[in-house]
C-alpha cells in the first residue's frame, strides 16, 4: 500500500475550480458562496452547464465526471471545491483517471456523499482530500469556516488537533 500524500498548496489569490459531481446547484447559494470566496480574494470559476440538472443529479455522470477531470486538468486551477453534496458522487468513480489526479496533486474540497470521492481520491490516487465546506450554505461561509479553509489550501494547517480526557494519562501521536 503506498503512503498518501497532501496535496498541494494554493497560493493566495488562488484560483478555485467548483465543480458539480453529485446533487445539482441552486444559482443562488452558487453566487452567495462565490461572493463569499471572491471576497476573500480568491479568484473563482466553474463550467457554464454547473447548474444542469438530470432528476436529483447535477447532469448525468459523464458531465459530472467530465467537469470534474477538466478542473482537475486544467493548469489555471489551484484546488477545486465543491459546489454540495447528493447521492450520485459514487456513480461517476469508475469514470475518473486515478493517475491524472494523482499527477496534479489538487486539494479537493467537500464533505457529506464527497465523502465517496474523497476516498476514492485517497486510495486510488495516494492523495489526501480536504474534508470541509462546500458553496450549498444558503447563508454563505463565515468567516471562522474561511478562515480554516484558507489555512487548508495555503498550508498552515496542522490538521485536526483532538483533545478530551484520555484513559491513561500522557500524551499521543499519530496519524487518524
Amino acid at each position: 500500500m503506498r503512503e498518501s500524500r497532501r496535496a498541494r498548496s494554493v497560493p493566495p489569490g488562488g484560483t478555485l475550480g467548483i465543480a458539480a459531481p453529485s446533487g445539482p446547484v441552486d444559482p443562488e447559494r452558487l453566487a452567495t458562496g462565490k461572493a463569499c470566496l471572491r471576497e476573500r480574494g480568491f479568484e473563482v470559476v466553474h463550467s457554464e452547464d454547473i447548474v444542469a440538472q438530470r432528476g436529483y443529479l447535477a447532469g448525468d455522470d459523464e458531465r459530472r465526471a467530465r467537469e470534474l477531470m477538466d478542473l482537475i486538468q486544467n493548469p489555471g486551477i489551484d484546488a477545486v471545491l465543491c459546489a454540495r453534496g447528493g447521492y450520485g458522487c459514487q456513480r461517476i468513480l469508475p469514470l475518473l483517471d486515478p493517475a491524472v489526479v494523482g499527477n496534479e496533486a489538487k486539494p479537493l474540497v467537500g464533505y457529506s456523499d464527497i465523502t465517496a470521492l474523497l476516498l476514492w481520491q485517497e486510495r486510488c490516487a495516494g492523495l489526501v482530500g480536504l474534508h470541509g465546506p462546500m458553496l450549498e450554505r444558503s447563508e454563505g461561509l463565515g468567516s471562522e469556516t474561511l478562515d480554516a479553509l484558507e489555512s487548508a489550501l495555503f498550508g498552515r494547517d496542522e490538521g485536526a488537533r483532538l483533545k478530551g480526557n484520555g484513559r491513561v494519562a500522557g500524551v499521543a501521536d499519530g496519524p487518524l
